[in-house]
């Protein structure tokens, strides 16, 4: 270790004398070229100046300095990994023949907790197996299920289950950090969930309950207040352990044991897709901290809720995006209503339907009320552009459609604006007969609302409008953006099956979103005995 240490400084000091010596060995042949050469160009009139020794010397010192600093950091950090790769064996040795998820996270983990119990707090365990049983339900994660039953296969005190325990709960900690963010890929294309460490900042703050003895509390702030959320978990542990009771009562009196036996061991998850679905979708329901405020649209519900302090003040049918043009799952807050929009065309509806439309018949762009822009704003004649340049070629087309306030426009009299990277918002309709329709998955992507002047005079009101004022501005056909005051979350959400109050409520999976559920191998009766 001690040739390592001083090696480096030698060959520092050996490089910097050797730069020494260049640089005096080059001021002292440009010195020559400029006597040797009175009369060459004046464009180098002074000469480098020679670094004294004692420059050199404090030159040296530093780079000494900083390399000493630099083996002082690369011993540190190989000290470190050391005693991680000690811990991780030491782990590894300790849970035998299971394994680990998060094997450096979770040796680091007791390495810096100096090997003591994580898990003496009995309430914190049982909350946290409850939640991390309903997550390895849904199927959304392989291997957090096989983590779930390597804890519920081990001896409650001993040391390997709080390891495994820990490493589990690092796993879960990620997923409910990140299940907001992901939801589209995790919640909906089922094996794209990958387990990963939390950030160092989440374990820290976890670590910091367990040790001040607030570890209930942390966990339960993980756990969604919502009652649905809550609800539909409950059944599904009744489900699970009536379906397993019974799949073990009907083993036992079977003359044919060998086949019960096998059926006997069969998740309750894998004999019902009412449990499978209910598993998945209460993950979903995660995302919803409450129904206490906002605007809520369950997509194959065709309904939406507006909930004021728990209070349902509107209901209204609703029209979402059709199969290949999906209503995304999304969360976002109310900016503005807008009375009289126009409608500034999608990329995508403009491509694939208005301009074939407009390329067959150009009288058609103002017939139905629509106008042609440039870059700048400037109105185009359809009659001046060759539509037949773009057949085939929709998408370079290089001007802007946007259709004008009225009657017959495709937004109706209504627009409610939200943030969206996908141009998504609720708005009224002049097509009111497509409410009558029971599979009512018919639009482009957006939400048109049934009862849209109900849901813009609740929301002026809101902000300081009166009914009179309304019907004036609609009358002017002028286009008027309000500001909404108070705060109104949009949640824009995709769950076929749930609990609330004591009924088990499922939807068609209008987006097959629900297909292939996988099959779930839980032991639910180890799970009831340590929750």
């Amino acid at each position: 270790m001690k040739a390592f240490k001083f090696l480096p400084i030698t060959i520092l000091s050996s490089a910097v004398f050797a730069e020494t010596s260049a640089v005096a060995s080059a001021t002292t042949q440009v010195a020559e070229i400029n006597v040797a050469t009175p009369n060459a160009l004046n464009t180098v009139d002074t000469v480098l100046p020679q670094l004294s020794f004692e420059a050199q010397q404090a030159r040296a010192a530093a780079m000494a300095r900083q390399a000493e600093s630099f083996i002082q950091r690369a011993e540190e950090e190989r000290i470190a990994a050391e005693k991680l790769a000690q811990a991780k064996n030491r782990l590894n040795q300790e849970i035998a023949p299971n394994q680990l998820l998060l094997a450096s996270t979770t040796a680091k983990v007791y390495l810096d907790n100096e090997f003591s119990s994580i898990w003496s707090d009995t309430r914190a365990t049982q909350l946290f197996l409850k939640e991390y049983a309903a997550f390895a339900a849904s199927g959304v994660s392989a291997k957090s299920t096989k983590a779930l039953q390597q804890i519920l296969n081990t001896p409650e005190d001993s040391f390997a289950r709080d390891v495994l325990l820990t490493d589990s709960f690092l796993d879960y900690l990620y997923y409910n950090k990140n299940v907001g963010r992901n939801a589209d890929k995790w919640l909906y294309r089922l094996g794209s969930y990958v387990t990963k460490a939390p950030a160092e900042s989440h374990v820290s703050a976890w670590l910091r309950a367990v040790r001040n003895g607030s570890a209930v509390q942390y966990i339960s702030a993980l756990i969604p207040n919502n009652h649905i959320y809550r609800e539909t978990v409950d059944r599904l542990f009744t489900m699970s352990l009536n379906s397993t009771a019974s799949v073990a009562k009907k083993a036992a009196n079977s003359k044919n044991t060998k086949g019960q036996k096998g059926k006997a061991q069969e998740s309750a998850a894998g004999g019902s897709t009412t449990f499978a679905k209910l598993a998945l979708n209460a993950q979903r329901l995660r995302l919803i901290p409450s129904f206490t405020n906002g605007i809520f649209v369950n997509i194959p519900s065709y309904q939406l809720y507006y909930m004021r302090d728990g209070k349902q003040v509107l209901q209204s049918k609703v029209i979402v995006g059709r199969d290949d043009r999906r209503t995304p799952v999304m969360y976002s807050k109310l900016s503005n209503v807008v009375v009289n929009p126009p409608w500034n065309v999608p990329p995508t509806i403009k491509a694939k339907d208005l301009i074939p439309k407009f390329s067959r018949n150009p009288g058609m762009v103002e017939r139905s009320g629509y106008e042609i822009l440039d870059g700048r704003g400037n109105k185009i004649s359809p009659s001046n552009i060759n539509w037949a340049q773009y057949k085939g070629k929709e998408n370079t087309f290089p001007y802007h459609i946007r259709q004008k306030p009225g009657d017959n426009a495709a937004l109706g009299l209504y627009k409610f604006n939200m943030p969206s990277s996908d141009a998504i918002y609720l708005h009224d309709t002049p097509n009111r007969g497509l409410f009558g329709k029971n599979d009512r998955a018919l639009s482009s992507g957006c939400v048109r609302v049934a009862k849209s002047d109900e849901l813009a005079t609740l929301l002026l009101k809101e902000a300081g409008w009166n009914d009179s004022k309304k019907q004036g501005v609609l009358a002017s056909r002028k286009t008027t953006s309000v500001p909404i005051r108070s705060d109104n979350p949009v949640y824009l959400y995709y769950v076929t099956a749930w609990v609330e109050n004591g009924k088990v409520h499922t939807l068609p999976d209008i987006y097959k979103y629900d297909v292939n559920l996988p099959r779930v191998s839980i032991d639910w009766m180890k799970v009831k005995n340590v929750i």
